[in-house]
């Protein structure tokens, strides 16, 4: 809210100027003072947008009060008005002279004190303006002194410590400047190249004719060249890469005069290349490595799974199968009725315990496969879903029998048989189907179902998946050379394609 502060020792005064400004200010807050030391606490505190004082007071005269408010730094730009009877020249230039902005004589019209307090408050207002763009501008300059400021020392440290160095050759490649940040790079004084060296014989190239003709092909064309790499010697004989930039230079005449550069040293850049693709090398080796453990460990492991099912079938298998024989026999003698039940349900429990071993079998290492082959070992893998499960199977394939390695149809077995568990496990599948194909270079099985299915792109890691197993069989599918590729989306089914080169 604007205010007015209005100081008269009459109080008659001070009722009159006080319903003047209701009527004419109705939306400004009016203060009152009886005496100047009041009026002066008054102003302080509330900041007034202008003031009305009159002179002629017992405490303290007006013209003291207007350079006491004048010389504080927080009043010093309120305007003041003075209001009073004494009209001689003098009194008014005194005020003036004390920082007083207008005055009003007694007795005042209505208007006149309408209009000067407006032209005050404008005052104020523009004042205020103008103190808020100056220190804003203030800001801004301080702001943008201390931002130089911190450019101008980075910039210092910068060249300080920066490994360049600039140079300038004449139309016939010789060095006529060079600056001193060589001799940090090359262990070289410009006072041994300056005058004495060429821009095609000063390298120590390790390759000397590729890059010197490189340069010198440049040089001829006068072109502009940026970031040129090239190896060089220290003159303590280690290896230093530099990056070459410069452009030709050219005389008031327009005839050419040389060329002028910089060459940045990029040493530790180089060797820590050279150390990354050394450990890039060390990894893909170890990867390798660890690849082909993976695929050895997984023959390994069918290997053990063919061994442990051999056993399941050959020795506790046939034990099984002959005490149910022997049992069987026995149940047909004559004996009391509740032998023969207890005869019975024994004779039941081992026929159940042939038939889950025979199972368990199959699960570890089904025989049709070494027998018979990839293609029937799927068949038939199909055919267990769909007789267990009661979800409709097919399979699609021109080829009636393919002749691969065991351990690699082994594999790729295992690999089909983790998918169509997929479909069953995760993809809640009604329909399960697998097509087969080969040509004369890779083999390649596509699984599709019409279950729920996945968010999957190719910017996505595949151990993102691995609750579905899908890492595990792209790192076998790697220890074969072979791919994976997975085409799949929410409610749309998943086709997931393995290739294995053969």
């Amino acid at each position: 809210m604007k205010k007015i502060l209005a100081i008269d020792d009459n109080w008659l005064n001070l009722n009159y100027l006080a319903a003047i400004l209701a009527d004419d200010f109705p939306g400004y807050q009016v203060f009152l003072s009886q005496s100047g030391s009041e009026g002066i606490e008054i102003a302080k505190k509330e900041l007034p947008d202008t003031i009305l004082l009159d002179i002629i007071m017992p405490d303290m005269d007006g013209f003291t009060v207007c350079d006491i408010l004048k010389n504080n730094p927080f009043t010093q730009h309120i305007p003041i008005v003075f209001l009073s009877a004494l009209n001689e020249i003098d009194f008014r230039i005194k005020g003036l002279n004390m920082g007083a902005d207008a005055f009003i004589t007694k007795p005042f019209s209505r208007v006149e004190l309408k209009a000067q307090v407006n032209v005050m408050l404008r005052i104020k207002q523009a004042e205020e303006m103008l103190r808020n763009r100056n220190r804003n501008l203030e800001i801004l300059i301080h702001n943008q002194t201390a931002e130089f400021i911190s450019i101008e020392d980075r910039y210092l440290k910068i060249s300080e410590n920066a490994l360049e160095y600039f140079w300038e050759v004449d139309q016939d490649g010789i060095f006529n400047y060079v600056s001193a940040g060589i001799i940090k790079i090359l262990g070289i004084h410009p006072k041994e190249i300056v005058g004495e060296k060429s821009l095609f014989d000063f390298y120590i190239y390790e390759e000397e004719i590729e890059y010197k003709n490189l340069i010198k092909d440049i040089f001829t064309k006068r072109e502009n060249y940026i970031g040129n790499e090239f190896p060089c010697h220290h003159k303590n004989g280690d290896k230093v890469w530099l990056t070459i930039s410069g452009l030709p230079v050219y005389d008031k005449n327009n005839e050419f005069s040389g060329f002028i550069g910089v060459n940045h040293d990029i040493t530790r850049q180089k060797l820590a290349e050279e150390a990354n693709l050394e450990s890039q090398e060390k990894i893909h080796e170890y990867q390798k490595k660890l690849k082909n453990l993976y695929y050895e460990l997984t023959i390994a492991e069918e290997k053990e799974r063919r061994k442990i099912a051999e056993y399941l079938h050959d020795g506790l298998g046939q034990t099984i199968s002959i005490a149910s024989i022997k049992l069987s026999s026995i149940a047909r003698g004559d004996f009391p009725p509740g032998i023969n039940k207890i005869l019975g349900e024994t004779v039941e429990l081992l026929r159940n315990a042939i038939n889950e071993s025979r199972m368990l079998v199959y699960d570890l290492s089904p025989p049709i496969l070494y027998e018979l082959g990839l293609i029937p070992a799927i068949k038939w893998k199909l055919e267990q879903i769909k007789n267990k499960y009661s979800i409709p199977t097919a399979f699609e394939s021109e080829e009636n029998s393919i002749k691969l390695s065991t351990d690699i149809e082994t594999l790729i077995f295992r690999i089909v048989c983790e998918l169509l568990n997929n479909s069953l496990k995760h993809a809640e599948a009604s329909f399960i189907n697998v097509e087969l194909m080969k040509n004369l270079d890779n083999l390649t099985i596509v699984v599709r179902d019409n279950g729920k299915g996945f968010v999957f792109t190719q910017e996505k890691n595949f151990s993102e998946l691995h609750g579905f197993g899908l890492f595990s069989i792209k790192e076998r599918l790697d220890s074969l050379r072979g791919s994976l590729e997975i085409d799949s989306e929410i409610s749309q089914g998943a086709r997931i394609v393995i290739t294995v080169p053969i």
